[in-house]
């Protein structure tokens, strides 16, 4: 029993963080454009970017980083690329269907 109360309460406690954050995110999209939007995508994409080159280096030089860290921020930062790339791709798509269309 005492399992499923921890469970409980780390489920209340990641509700309450992580919902405060997902709350302040929409009243921020909401003032905010497609472009920012896509520009905010696109920088954070790159801060994972050089987050992950800069563990590399720090590992390669012998610092105080450990191997799973740098395999996690590369993993983080792949997949953020490849999410970038793939909403690029659907943007182009979509944007190739709407010259195609007749008015």
């Amino acid at each position: 029993m005492n399992i499923s109360n921890n469970f409980d309460q780390s489920q209340v406690l990641f509700n309450k963080k992580f919902g405060e954050v997902n709350d302040n995110k929409v009243q921020d999209n909401q003032n905010s454009s497609f472009t920012d939007t896509l520009k905010d995508c696109i920088n954070q994409v790159n801060n994972q970017q050089v987050q992950a080159d800069s563990a590399k280096s720090s590992f390669v030089k012998g610092d105080n980083v450990s191997i799973d860290e740098v395999m996690i921020k590369g993993e983080e930062a792949s997949l953020g690329l490849q999410f970038l790339v793939k909403t690029r791709d659907q943007l182009l798509d979509a944007y190739k269907e709407l010259t195609r269309m007749q008015l």
